[in-house]
């Protein structure tokens, strides 16, 4: 018997992959713009940025295409509520 997690469990851990990635992005955006890093390792920080835009639009692809189901935003944007139709 194979475990398959329930979509309640892959909608929360999409939006804590989105939620982690903003934040990663927010701290890497915060070390090139104070200038302190190396040209080279902006270019690295700068292409780990772009990484976590991809994640970031996956897993909102993720919950967008979920399905039969209503999404409703709470929390200032920040957490999503599954709601029957």
């Amino acid at each position: 018997m194979t475990f398959k997690p329930s979509l309640k469990t892959e909608v929360e851990k999409a939006q804590m992959a989105i939620d982690d990635a903003i934040e990663a992005m927010s701290v890497l955006d915060n070390a090139i713009a104070c200038g302190f890093l190396k040209d080279e390792h902006s270019l690295i920080a700068q292409k780990w940025i772009k990484e976590y835009q991809l994640e970031i639009e996956q897993a909102r692809n993720f919950l967008d295409n979920v399905g039969e189901k209503a999404w409703v935003m709470m929390d200032n944007g920040k957490h999503w509520l599954l709601v029957s139709n």
